[in-house]
């Protein structure tokens, strides 16, 4: 007996019965910390992915495809091909441009390549005429988030300036939001069209105007000005503001005569060559994208943009209530307007001119957040069955009740690492907690059920609990190691299997550890609590036959006849055997509802006490807390005996001490 009581003081596992006070603040604190980090990760449709590829662009005006590959794909390949983690270098000549595409390792830091890529495209010597080389980078998450349509009576230009001058200037102001780019519609032009006849009677050439009008059009800093203490800034303001302040510039004089553009050209303003034509119900309209920052919650940016865009619910049930009192048809001047009014109707779509309406074309957030949606359903609804699934098998309330903190508690505590690894919440992390689900009780089920079979062996509470622990504490560790050890490996698979099953398997590992914890640590502490009967009565062993199956009335029913009667016997016992379980949840079900009804109606008439006072003045003896008190022991009604029925045959309520 004193060996065993050394042993008992030797193992890790006494922390759960000599410090619960230190265990229940370590739980509250991972619980909290869960919480926090689970407002703070990043909500997307996939996990983040890279390509590690790069394309180097480089434009050269007026060349074939073998000009282009000797005077640039060949001096870019030779320069490129002694970047770090490079595994393949290729080239695309044809008119005009050159493609030289990298391809890197999977683990290669793309930020880095690509710094390393520019920094040795500096040192390529190209032609004059050839354009800057261009980095191009394939990420998904560089796609837009939300894609927008202007459109309504008024001309492509000035749809194209609101969408450049009012719209993209509100929309980038918000947080999250990493860029907006505007397409479609007209493009303002000025152009300058000269007469080559006139230019060759004077012997100007085309470059000679250009670079005229290029020395008057200039707005650039001019230095500075020291006036005793005083210092000023200069700077030169020239630029056109007109059409007719580019017509009347100087460019040459011939006979002493000064020659102005307008005396060799005209100038007109115009739009620019269209590239991109977008319609909305088959009318011409402007596109409006909005890229999200790259660790923002798409569906957080989504909604702060649509709330400046349409307003807010409150917002737009005030701009109703000023549509109701007739203030719609002419709109409230802002300078009129008080600081209230002003605030609910600071969103874009009620500054808009009439006849000019905006409309959502494709919004990412809505099908992430039904498919993130759909998984979390999914989630909650795996971790009712498997508590039900418990609660029939146990027969218990006191244990499927402390099994039963391991899911949640194991859920939220994988919030924490998936923060400190940045892992964000998506259909694969999700999927990862769902398939978790139904792994995390077994931990805390085998706990349990040895802690029972160490109090049947007449152990005390204290010791039954730490002997129960130690004694199959290395066996679920190790189980739990073995599972960790099928999914972790997934982790440093290379390509994009890796990257799309990584975060499921980074969840499916921190849960396990998580509820391996709570099995160890948290599962005793409650079991070793002064409500010893908990862990009664539990072991998986002794199956409900009565209740699940009813094998033993199936036997008592079972009559040696021969023929047909002994089939249709057989057969009946059979059906029995299958509806009895049916028949046994709906009483369950029936009973715990008007259980629940009760309860409801005895809450409600406690907090009615109060106002029931003038009772005592009616009837003079009537006690309204005594009769509340009767009415809660009340057991004669025929719903009352049923549920009391159920309860004894179902539940075990001594099992609270």
């Amino acid at each position: 007996m004193k060996e065993t009581k050394d042993t008992f003081q030797n193992t890790i596992f006494r922390i759960t019965t000599e410090r619960p006070v230190a265990i229940l603040m370590v739980v509250i604190g991972v619980f909290v910390f869960g919480l926090i980090s689970y407002q703070q990760l990043p909500l997307n449709l996939m996990p983040e992915m890279t390509y590690p590829s790069l394309t180097v662009r480089t434009e050269y005006p007026g060349t074939a495809p073998e000009e282009v590959e000797t005077a640039i794909s060949r001096p870019i390949e030779q320069a490129l091909g002694v970047v770090d983690n490079l595994v393949s270098i290729s080239s695309i000549s044809k008119a005009e441009q050159s493609d030289v595409i990298l391809e890197f390792t999977w683990d290669t830091d793309m930020n880095k390549a690509t710094a390393d890529v520019r920094e040795k495209l500096d040192q390529v010597y190209l032609p004059l005429d050839v354009k800057r080389p261009i980095i191009l980078r394939y990420d998904p998450s560089l796609d837009p988030i939300m894609r927008l349509g202007l459109y309504g009576e008024a001309s492509l230009t000035h749809l194209r300036y609101l969408a450049e001058e009012q719209i993209k200037r509100a929309l980038e102001t918000i947080d999250g939001v990493a860029a907006v780019k505007v397409k479609g519609g007209l493009e303002e032009e000025i152009r300058v069209e000269l007469d080559e006849q006139k230019l060759s009677l004077i012997g100007l050439d085309i470059q000679m105007v250009r670079e005229r009008l290029a020395e008057e059009n200039i707005n650039m800093a001019g230095g500075k000005l020291k006036e005793g203490e005083t210092e000023y800034l200069v700077r030169t303001l020239n630029e056109f503001r007109s059409v007719k302040e580019i017509e009347n510039i100087v460019v040459a004089r011939f006979n002493g005569v000064d020659i102005k553009v307008k005396d060799i050209g005209r100038v007109t303003r115009t739009s620019k060559e269209r590239e991109i034509i977008t319609r909305i119900g088959g009318k011409e309209s402007v596109e409006i994208e909005i890229y999200k920052e790259a660790d923002a919650n798409i569906v957080a940016v989504a909604k702060r943009v649509k709330e400046k865009l349409y307003g807010t619910p409150a917002q737009r049930a005030f701009v109703e209530r000023l549509k109701k009192q007739g203030q719609t048809s002419q709109k409230m001047d802002p300078r009129r307007m008080g600081l209230m009014a002003k605030q609910m109707t600071n969103f874009i779509t009620y500054g808009l001119p009439e006849g000019i309406s905006i409309k959502t074309l494709s919004d990412q957030s809505i099908f992430i957040e039904n498919s993130i949606n759909e998984v979390k359903n999914t989630a909650i609804q795996g971790g009712i069955l498997a508590i039900l699934v418990l609660f029939i098998f146990l027969r218990r309330l006191g244990p499927t009740f402390i099994i039963g903190l391991a899911i949640p508690l194991s859920i939220v505590a994988t919030f924490a690492p998936m923060k400190i690894f940045n892992v964000s919440l998506n259909i694969m992390s999700l999927g990862g907690l769902a398939l978790g689900i139904g792994m995390l009780v077994d931990n805390s089920i085998v706990v349990l059920e040895s802690i029972a079979r160490c109090r049947e062996e007449g152990d005390g509470l204290i010791q039954a609990t730490i002997r129960g622990v130690k004694e199959v504490g290395g066996a679920v560790t190790a189980s739990t190691l073995t599972t960790i050890a099928v999914f972790f490996p997934i982790v440093f698979v290379q390509g994009v299997a890796g990257q799309v099953f990584g975060d499921l398997a980074l969840t499916v590992v921190f849960s396990l550890l998580a509820s391996l914890l709570v099995a160890l640590f948290l599962i005793p502490m409650l079991s070793s609590r002064q409500i010893g009967t908990f862990v009664k009565d539990t072991q998986l062993n002794k199956l409900p036959k009565d209740f699940i199956l009813n094998f033993k009335k199936t036997r008592q029913q079972k009559v040696e006849v021969s023929g047909f009667k002994r089939w249709l016997s057989l057969a009946w016992n059979n059906m029995s055997a299958f509806l009895n379980p049916i028949w046994s949840m709906v009483q369950i079900f029936v009973a715990l509802i008007i259980t629940v009804g009760k309860g409801t109606l005895l809450f409600a008439l406690v907090l009615l006490q109060p106002l029931l006072w003038p009772l005592r003045f009616v009837k003079k003896d009537f006690r309204y807390s005594q009769w509340l008190q009767d009415f809660a022991k009340k057991q004669e009604t025929r719903f009352f005996k049923f549920v009391n029925r159920i309860w004894q045959n179902f539940f075990s309520f001594n099992a609270v001490a």
